[in-house]
């Protein structure tokens, strides 16, 4: 599963945002955390209202390169905000405000349309809920390597050619398991190397060939551990009980080369060693984080 963290609502007041919220919660029984509002909405009231952006850019662009979040800004045409206002009123702006943050909310999202994980919508139909929920439900069922094109999706269309990106997921740990990924004719000598190595780790941990010169457990030690100064740079399994907690961190990606064949091979590593010297682990808990994924011009 690619679980999403957060749908986060977006999108100028009058746009349908409370309504929209209310029939996804009211579809799925609360299935998802959802947020009217986040750091979009910050960064253009900062504007409106004078105030220093550059943090809330910050906290934005730390909220969007966590692909797990996904963003849905809701951005019909002005005359249909114009009308609800004539309708409805607005407590706090005008006709006239309320316009100017509508603008603002344009050259904002066009900045960030074309993300993966950002959805706009400008035609908001009766069944727009129903869609959006079928379209989420598909989205948690993306693979390693969905996700890792997804990678290279959001660097392409993003302002910038360097980026920090999380991703997680979650499955189960299975014993019959895909090695091709190991004949990669690009990459498969090195994702053999780390194999290896790693597995290495794993057996001198468990028959205590460490500085303690103790016998590690294998469902709660800290100290399977894989480190190195290449571009896959550390690797962390941490066994509890039942559930395999791994940790990868990517010093650098080649977003569009690498991420998703990378993605595939970590998923393999799991699978692979969890179901070898971590038996009473039956699920997996999997965060990644690529430090710099890039593109490479």
């Amino acid at each position: 599963m690619f679980d999403i963290n957060t749908i986060i609502l977006e999108g100028p007041d009058l746009s349908g945002k409370t309504t929209l919220y209310n029939e996804i919660h009211r579809l799925t029984k609360y299935r998802w955390n959802i947020q009217d509002r986040s750091s979009l909405s910050m960064v253009c009231f900062a504007r409106q209202y004078g105030r220093s952006e550059k943090s809330l850019r910050r906290a934005l662009l730390k909220e969007i390169t966590y692909l797990n979040n996904r963003m849905i800004v809701l951005l019909p045409d002005w005359d249909v905000i114009e009308e609800r206002y004539k309708t409805r009123g607005d407590e706090i702006q005008t006709l006239s405000t309320l316009k100017d943050l509508y603008t603002i909310f344009q050259e904002e999202v066009a900045l960030l349309e074309g993300l993966p994980n950002v959805h706009v919508i400008r035609d908001v139909k009766d069944d727009l809920a129903n869609n959006l929920v079928e379209d989420l439900r598909l989205i948690e069922h993306k693979s390693e390597l969905e996700v890792g094109n997804e990678i290279s999706e959001f660097l392409t269309f993003h302002s910038s050619d360097e980026v920090k990106i999380d991703v997680s997921f979650t499955g189960k740990i299975n014993v019959s398991h895909d090695d091709t990924i190991l004949a990669d004719p690009l990459e498969g000598e090195y994702y053999r190397n780390i194999k290896w190595d790693f597995e290495n780790v794993i057996r001198k941990e468990l028959r205590g060939l460490n500085p303690y010169n103790t016998p590690q457990q294998p469902l709660k030690s800290r100290r399977f551990y894989y480190s190195s100064d290449s571009c896959i740079s550390s690797i962390h399994f941490m066994p509890r009980e039942d559930v395999l907690k791994c940790f990868v961190t990517f010093r650098s990606t080649n977003a569009v080369k690498n991420s998703a064949i990378d993605l595939e091979f970590i998923k393999f590593l799991v699978h692979d060693l969890g179901s070898k010297y971590f038996l009473m682990c039956k699920v997996y808990e999997l965060d990644v984080r690529m430090n710099s994924a890039h593109l490479v011009k």
